[in-house]
């Protein structure tokens, strides 16, 4: 991985707009433990980063979605509880008892297969997957669960039932006839089974949305915290989440344009005489998608259009003047009385702004800050 330190464009984390995130979470859903999800390095946003922001913020627990993440995290110092919540191999079950993740465990033959790994030194604590209608992992099977608590009750010095959770698909929506029947199914496959130390069901919209219909104790909170209305202004549209990122850059040089000049890739703009064009060291080689040609950032106080295609490399904005290089440029976040959020990328481009802020490349520099 190369970060580009070298460069004058930044992706600042604010710490505490990850807190206020974090805190009217854990109020709206009633939640005594938070796990902030920060897998896919923290949706793009930087995993070390936002973790720290997390836990500093007031997170009782981080989840990821692969071993490896949750390596990386007890390797750079985190001791936090660890939910691994996709299925790992079973031969890992060793390292992950070792490093005293929670993991999760979808079937009766993975902890067979496990057991092999784990020495017995410390147990493997096993979060129980109940597939309600999600249809991605899980048990669908209250027998096949019966026998896997037995099994591990059997295996006290192997495995220890420390969880149990499911996924809802569809908890973000006014349409709820789905969330309940999932709801359903729930109950009737874990209402009479033993209740571990964490039962966790609510992602972000079951926890903003229904936090009275479920259990809500111990929630995996992600977009919300990112400062992402789960329903993207559907169900909420009260301003009540922070921003948390802050894409800045600034002019790395700067012409004056003559009648049809074009400009970038394909000329698909065209300069008028005496334009000026400003060059911006950022383009989808960072991981901003090319659709943002004719979008916008902020210069001065001032939306200057992105013109001609990005390049991996870089984009060019339309200035107002004739400005000097170094001038400030913002991308995401506020410049005066106005702010680009992912919303309005995502609302220009087409799509939902956790898939526009999980494709940010490991080059784009991200730091924590305390506040913007």
């Amino acid at each position: 991985m190369v970060v580009a330190q070298n460069r004058p464009t930044r992706l600042l984390i604010s710490k505490a707009a990850v807190a206020h995130n974090l805190a009217e979470t854990r109020k709206a859903a009633h939640a005594k433990t938070v796990f902030l999800a920060v897998k896919a390095n923290a949706y793009g946003f930087g995993l070390l980063e936002v973790s720290k922001a997390a836990i500093d913020g007031g997170a009782d627990g981080l989840a990821v979605a692969v071993i490896d993440e949750a390596l990386a995290l007890r390797e750079a110092g985190f001791t936090c509880p660890i939910l691994i919540m996709s299925l790992i191999q079973p031969e890992y079950a060793g390292i992950a008892a070792a490093n005293n993740f929670i993991t999760t465990v979808a079937s009766i033959d993975w902890l067979g297969q496990a057991a092999k790994y784990i020495n017995g030194d410390v147990p493997l604590r096993v979060s129980v997957a109940v597939d309600t209608g999600m249809g991605r992992i899980g048990y669908r099977d209250r027998a096949e669960i019966d026998a896997s608590l037995n099994y591990m009750e059997d295996n006290a010095s192997l495995f220890t039932y420390y969880g149990l959770m499911t996924h809802f698909s569809q908890a973000d929506s006014e349409k709820v006839d789905y969330f309940h029947k999932q709801l359903a199914r729930w109950h009737e496959l874990t209402d009479t089974l033993p209740k571990p130390p964490m039962i966790h069901v609510a992602n972000s919209g079951a926890a903003m949305y229904h936090a009275d219909e479920i259990p809500h104790d111990v929630i995996r909170a992600g977009t919300v915290v990112y400062g992402i209305e789960p329903s993207l202004g559907e169900l909420r549209k009260d301003d009540y989440l922070q921003q948390i990122e802050r894409l800045e850059t600034e002019l790395v040089f700067v012409k004056q344009m003559h009648e049809g000049d074009g400009i970038s890739y394909g000329h698909i703009y065209h300069a008028h005489e005496g334009e000026w064009i400003g060059t911006v060291a950022l383009g989808y080689g960072d991981g901003l998608m090319r659709k943002l040609t004719g979008f916008h950032v902020l210069v001065n106080g001032q939306e200057c259009p992105i013109v001609g295609k990005l390049a991996m490399d870089a984009m060019m904005i339309k200035l107002p003047g004739n400005l000097p290089v170094g001038t400030k440029v913002t991308v995401l976040g506020t410049d005066g009385d106005k702010t680009i959020r992912l919303d309005d990328w995502a609302d220009y481009i087409g799509i939902a702004p956790w898939e526009l802020s999980i494709i940010f490349q490991d080059r784009l520099k991200r730091e924590l800050v305390e506040r913007f």
